[in-house]
């Protein structure tokens, strides 16, 4: 090749690249980008602060492109319509190796100054020792004007994201964990669509649903990644996740609250995760909690209790009478329940928490004896109720006289008669409205109604000696800010983060009167707050609308706790029925499933009644056939025990199919298939140790196949699921 075809070669090879060339000055070029690894995951930022993400391939040093940035940070100041962003200022850039002894590896900071120099944004990037997929952030933003400055809303990580990058043949083909609360009971977890777009705000999405956990994950079956807040209180910032028109995945970090910053002082934003994984969301979830219990977070250890099984009385609903629960008795302990929970109807109006005289014509006293009763056979008593929230017909004949047939709204409290000053105001200075109950929301930051609840508290576990409690309602998540002047609020958003502190004071209550005293919280269908967790010892499937329901819930439950987390299923009559409107009534459709509850290592519950004994819903009743199916399947649990076990996340649930669960107890290995329609064909038995192994299907304990860890294959054929147990013989 001749010289001149070289040189026309060069010049064209120049010509492309040179766009991507970046125009550093004289003695930065080496500054940037700026390299943030740790052994999984590299975040490289440009001065301008854009920022590519990758994971680095088997603990190698070749890197795979996860998502790219436009902008690690920016915000929009108020009442002049300017965005700002930021520029690094290269002579910032500092590296801190920590200590042998810290739990993290290094520090990088950093410092830019925005667009007109007004603002000053540090960035402080950690790299924890053991979490390796994990990088943490943390920031704050300086005003350095004269004058205060009006943030209306700041914007961290901006994201576009492609599945094609992640293995998938479509850019927007990801499976997704969400975890915002709307009333709309959506599942956690989810594949995405081509015109997805949910704003995932951590405040309310409606008067009484809002909170959740503050976790986005995306992942394919090749990889993930996770962002999220690592804040210990709870913070009202959105984590939007968009399916755009081009096919990608947006996502980004927002906090759209108005903050006034003064000349010389500072915001300190919220701290953020950024995790990869390999494998489903539940990777993702864990390392998440970990890093959280860094934070100074951390989850109870659940009491042997907790892991009884429960019958719940709510199958003869509100107007159930107490001959209807003594008559079940006998029932109930036969077939190897040991709680019964005393549902919605017991009280005489929410917020008073007082026995109904209707049902309990000798108050207190016959309360009290209705309890010995329950515990004369052996059984546990747990006591349902609502939190900071109270019924109040005078106020709802002067605001909704339309609408006093509906329930709840001709009941009366005398908390809300004796104090109408405790009650939240929202901006309008009007009560937030409970859905449901039609009762309204007490605000749980004030002192007074603390206290009150402290009481009841005291009062169930000693005097009325009531061995657990099931807290229910969509709007113990939390709450709306707080306006009424009478409680002296500081910041209106006291009583959003007043929701944990009320739970705590109540939780550390409880287990110091009663260090075996299970808290079950139930906030109807929705996600959970986080928050709210360190002071739960029983986590619930909370009105699950499927089985899927079920068991991804209580597969979040063990990737956030771990292993000595109690997961009630919830009713297992919730899943196989459905409401029908021209009937009113829920109608019944194939059996009962307690497959679900026990795959994820849950507890069964159930709300069947009795033949003989009057009630609103015929379908819940055990005849011969079904109580002789309930039968079995508590003899498998109470034999097994499955949820004292381990649980494997060696499947991905959104990929692996047949979909499996599998736990680990001892020698025994607990594998849990499901399917939409019959599956016939080939399953691996993952995590078995070295050995042979027989291998039982768990229902009808009949011995199904030998097998060799070496060739850890089955062939299956089932409908809906299967349960196999396999255990490792003693050679």
């Amino acid at each position: 090749m001749n010289k001149f075809f070289k040189f026309l070669i060069i010049i064209s090879l120049f010509t492309i690249f040179l766009p991507f060339i970046k125009n550093y000055p004289a003695g930065q070029e080496k500054k940037f980008p700026i390299n943030i690894a740790n052994k999984e995951i590299l975040i490289k930022v440009y001065k301008n602060t854009d920022f590519i993400i990758y994971s680095f391939l088997n603990n190698s040093k070749k890197i795979k492109l996860l998502a790219r940035g436009n902008c690690l940070f920016k915000v929009n100041l108020k009442n002049i319509n300017n965005v700002q962003t930021f520029n690094i200022n290269s002579s910032s850039i500092k590296t801190l190796q920590n200590s042998p002894g810290s739990e993290y590896l290094k520090t990088i900071s950093f410092t830019a100054l925005s667009q007109d120099s007004s603002l000053e944004q540090s960035f402080v990037f950690i790299i924890p020792k053991k979490l390796n997929n994990s990088i943490l952030y943390k920031a704050s933003l300086i005003n350095e004007s004269n004058k205060p400055i009006v943030i209306s809303e700041y914007e961290a990580f901006n994201t576009a994201l492609d599945a094609k990058n992640f293995g998938a043949d479509s850019s927007y083909k990801f499976w997704s964990f969400q975890g915002g609360s709307y009333p709309e009971r959506y599942d956690w977890i989810f594949p995405l669509t081509p015109s997805y777009n949910r704003e995932n705000y951590q405040g309310m999405n409606a008067p009484d649903y809002g909170g959740g956990i503050p976790v986005v994950d995306l992942w394919t079956k090749e990889q993930g990644l996770a962002f999220a807040s690592i804040d210990v209180a709870p913070q009202l910032i959105s984590l939007p996740v968009k399916v755009e028109n081009s096919g990608t995945v947006s996502f980004a970090v927002k906090d759209s609250n108005q903050y006034i910053i003064q000349p010389g002082k500072s915001l300190s934003e919220v701290p953020l995760a950024i995790i990869t994984h390999h494998g489903d969301y539940f990777n993702g979830l864990h390392t998440y909690s970990k890093l959280m219990q860094r934070e100074g977070f951390s989850y109870p250890e659940a009491p042997k209790d907790a892991f009884q099984p429960e019958w719940c009385a709510w199958g003869y609903e509100r107007n159930f009478n107490k001959e209807q629960i003594l008559k079940s008795l006998n029932e109930v302990k036969k077939l190897g329940f040991k709680w019964v929970t005393i549902d919605d109807g017991w009280q005489n109006a929410d917020g008073d928490w007082e026995p109904s005289l209707d049902k309990f014509p000798g108050g207190e006293k016959d309360f009290i004896s209705f309890i010995d009763a329950i515990h004369s056979h052996g059984l546990k008593v747990r006591l349902w109720w609502v939190p900071f929230a109270a019924q109040d017909s005078s106020y709802n004949v002067k605001h909704f006289p339309d609408r006093m047939n509906e329930y709840g709204m001709k009941t009366q409290s005398k908390l809300a008669l004796e104090h109408p000053d405790w009650f939240l105001l929202d901006k309008n200075g009007q009560r937030v409205q409970v859905s449901w109950w039609n009762s309204y929301l007490l605000c749980p930051a004030l002192p007074q109604v603390r206290e009150y609840y402290q009481a009841f508290l005291k009062k169930a576990i000693t005097k009325w000696r009531i061995d657990g409690f099931k807290i229910d309602g969509q709007n113990l998540n939390e709450v709306q800010p707080c306006y009424n002047p009478e409680h002296h609020h500081k910041n209106p958003d006291e009583s959003t983060q007043g929701v944990p502190g009320f739970f705590k004071d109540l939780y550390k209550t409880a287990i110091s009167l009663n260090p075996n005293f299970v808290i079950q919280a139930c906030p109807c269908g929705t996600n959970f707050s986080i928050y709210n967790l360190p002071y739960v010892n029983q986590t619930v499937a909370s009105d699950p609308l499927s089985s899927w329901q079920v068991r991804l819930k209580g597969k979040t439950f063990r990737a956030l706790y771990g292993n000595r987390e109690s997961y009630s299923g919830d009713h297992v009559e919730l899943t196989n029925r459905t409401w029908d409107d021209k009937l009113q009534k829920f109608i019944p459709h194939g059996k009962e499933d307690f497959a679900s509850t026990l795959a994820v290592g849950g507890i069964p519950a159930s709300k069947f009644t009795f033949d003989g004994i009057a009630q609103a819903d015929s379908t819940l009743m055990l005849d011969p056939a079904k109580e002789k199916y309930y039968k079995r399947w508590m003899q498998i649990y109470n034999t097994e025990k499955m949820s004292e076990g381990k649980y494997l996340n060696l499947y991905d649930i959104a990929f692996d199919k047949p979909e499996t669960h599998l736990i680990k107890k001892g020698n025994s290995y607990y594998y849990s298939f499901f399917a939409t329609k019959n599956f016939d064909g080939k399953v691996q038995l993952r995590g078995l140790e070295r050995g042979n192994y027989k291998v039982y299907n768990l229902y009808t304990g009949k011995v199904i196949a030998n097998i060799n860890v070496n060739v850890p294959y089955l062939h299956i054929n089932f409908d809906k699921y299967l349960l196999l147990k396999a255990v490792k013989e003693n050679r």
